[in-house]
């Protein structure tokens, strides 16, 4: 591993990559190995025959990555000298694509002491089997390759066919009447020849980081799933760089490590769905990206439309005055009533817009297909960082994070659950330790575990601050409760707040949950108002914004929809181009602003981030997301 220093990454941006195919029969599977390929338990004789992941970072994936990479060199670049003495590996399979190693071992062997000094003496080992098999092609799991020579003519068509028709590529997948492609000379006769390729120098200075950025790879895909954009001529960055890194010492990957950060100076993430202030009324949209000017938090704006009518993304740089949850304020009713109950993607829109179904009032068909997409975003979810390494019962499939409705949730952090309804409502909220997925005859449910509390105030039992203890809570969750009894005490109101424990271990449906949980000092004094959050303060009593918000799927008709990921969720009502940020998860170009491109002209913005590519988020550990 100490030569990957040496070795310059490729990137290819493009991915037709699925993590799960619907068969000819209407079901829904994993494009990976079987359950039963997996079960690693031997049998009566102690032989094993089953299937294991293996990482991008493993032995083997990156064997598998440098051999493409040095066949990609080969094709693209073998007339330049510039490049003839370097050598390559592709930085990261295409998204979706994921590497299974098969292997077959005698358990009984594998255990005396002389086949362990075997061990290594000879490809296999101690394994009679042990073939590594790549997964993901959109015609499901039996369609793998078998070798990275096998993939090759894959990989070069998602990299140069511009139109991204499959009927281009010469794979024996693709074009299984067409002879097997053994070497990637061949491979590039049968492809349409690419444009020159832009090679970047390597750059000695250490790059400028990118502007700051803020929190955010999504599962089964769904059967109305849009067709992948049209591939952009792949270039080569050639600046040295390590692979990617491992996540913390905590477990959760560094993005979902900053939104759980007290101190964060955002409010939004990336992939969520927002009011914005569009100067004379507040519009629909959603963030692409957030980073920080000055130290100050912005976020790149998305408008929804209609499919026909997009508009340009906007750049807000005041949280506070120009952006609202999704779930601040309720949507009001389309101005073109025939359209109201009918599902976003099934609207006839060049009808519409032509004036066909105008009732007499006049309609703003902007306006009526922001509200019907965030109706339709409100109504999905989708699952992303895939945590393969969790104990897993049978037919379950555990994720780190989820896109729920207009909002991004993390495992470790605290969501909204719906309560009893009372003239006092109850504050309880579960601190998720598990998302786990089930698919059974196609239909996902998903189960929530974690710990439920509820909040709890009282007359105070500590006469100093000195004496009050640290919850075992999330950073957010003791911050929010140290902020609160410290305005109790600086009003002398005597009272004190904390979190009770209702049930430990808790498991809730979609059904259970209303959004996920907000600070006080956060959103309070935007949605209660900054007069009357100062009464509060005065008072020594600081509400809860869960009152000022609604539910997910309050007032909200469309059906539950699971979403491959979150593009796909978003759909048409965005442009085509339109690309979503992994924030720290991701590359640093993904967080690149507009007005920044022209400072960061080593790196290639659009091709670094494929909008499929980064954002299919249900791969396995940090695949991911997109």
């Amino acid at each position: 591993m100490q030569k990957t220093e040496s070795l310059y990454p490729l990137i290819v941006c493009r991915s037709d990559g699925q993590l799960e195919h619907i068969t000819r029969t209407g079901i829904k599977e994993l494009n990976q190995p079987t359950t039963a390929q997996q079960n690693d338990t031997p049998d009566a004789n102690g032989n094993v025959d089953c299937y294991r992941r293996l990482e991008d970072a493993s032995e083997k994936g990156l064997d598998w990555r440098r051999k493409l990479g040095g066949m990609f060199k080969e094709a693209i670049m073998m007339d330049s000298k510039e490049h003839s003495k370097k050598r390559y590996v592709l930085k990261e399979l295409p998204e979706g694509y994921t590497l299974w190693e098969h292997v077959k071992y005698n358990k009984k062997k594998m255990d005396t002491e002389d086949k362990k000094k075997e061990k290594g003496r000879h490809a296999a080992g101690i394994y009679e089997r042990q073939d590594a098999y790549l997964y993901g092609h959109p015609l499901g799991r039996k369609k793998r390759f078998r070798s990275p020579v096998e993939f090759f003519p894959h990989l070069l068509w998602l990299a140069v066919d511009k139109e991204g028709d499959p009927a281009n590529c010469s794979c024996k997948i693709c074009y299984p009447e067409k002879d097997e492609v053994q070497t990637p000379e061949d491979a590039v006769k049968e492809i349409p020849k690419p444009e020159p390729v832009e090679i970047k120098p390597p750059v000695k200075k250490e790059p400028k980081p990118a502007p700051s950025s803020s929190n955010s790879r999504s599962v089964p895909s769904s059967s109305t799933a849009p067709p992948p954009p049209p591939a952009a001529p792949v270039r080569a960055t050639a600046t040295p760089s390590k692979l990617p890194t491992a996540r913390p010492t905590n477990g959760r990957s560094p993005e979902a490590t900053a939104d759980g950060d007290p101190d964060s100076k955002y409010f939004y993430r990336p992939g969520e769905l927002v009011w914005f202030n569009n100067g004379l009324n507040w519009r629909l949209g959603v963030i692409g990206r957030r980073g920080l000017l000055n130290e100050h938090p912005r976020y790149l704006i998305q408008p929804l439309s209609n499919p026909l009518q997009h508009q340009p993304p906007q750049i807000k740089t005041d949280q506070k005055t120009s952006l609202r949850p999704w779930l601040a304020w309720s949507a009001p009713l389309p101005t073109i009533s025939q359209i109201n109950n009918i599902s976003f993607d099934k609207i006839p829109w060049e009808r519409v817009i032509t004036g066909e179904f105008n009732d007499g009032r006049k309609p703003d068909y902007v306006v009526d297909g922001s509200i019907l997409a965030a109706k339709m975003i409100d109504a999905s979810y989708s699952l992303f960082d895939r945590n393969d390494h969790a104990l897993a019962g049978p037919g379950e499939v555990h994720y780190n994070g989820m896109f729920f409705g207009a909002e991004k949730i993390w495992v470790g952090e605290p969501v909204r659950l719906r309560v009893k309804v009372k003239a006092v409502p109850d504050i309880v909220v579960m601190v998720v330790q598990k998302l786990i997925e089930r698919t059974v005859q196609g239909r996902s449910s998903v189960t929530f575990v974690g710990d439920v509390y509820k909040l709890v105030q009282m007359p105070s039992p500590y006469t100093n601050r000195s004496q009050w203890p640290t919850p075992d809570l999330p950073a957010r969750m003791v911050a929010d409760l140290r902020y609160r009894n410290e305005v109790a005490d600086d009003a002398h109101a005597n009272i004190w707040s904390e979190w009770r424990l209702l049930e430990p271990a808790a498991r809730k449906e979609l059904a259970d949950i209303r959004g996920r949980w907000y600070e006080a000092r956060t959103l309070l004094p935007i949605l209660r108002g900054a007069e009357k959050y100062e009464e509060d303060k005065r008072s020594g009593k600081i509400l809860d914004v869960g009152l000022f918000m609604n539910g997910r799927l309050d007032n909200n008709g469309v059906p539950e929809q699971r979403r491959k990921n979150r593009r796909d969720t978003v759909g048409a009502s965005v442009p085509a181009g339109f690309k979503f940020s992994r924030g720290l998860d991701g590359l640093p170009a993904e967080n690149v602003f507009p007005d920044e491109q022209q400072l960061q002209a080593p790196l290639q913005l659009d091709d670094a981030n494929d909008l499929d590519q980064f954002m299919d988020l249900d791969g396995a550990g940090q695949n991911f997301y997109v």
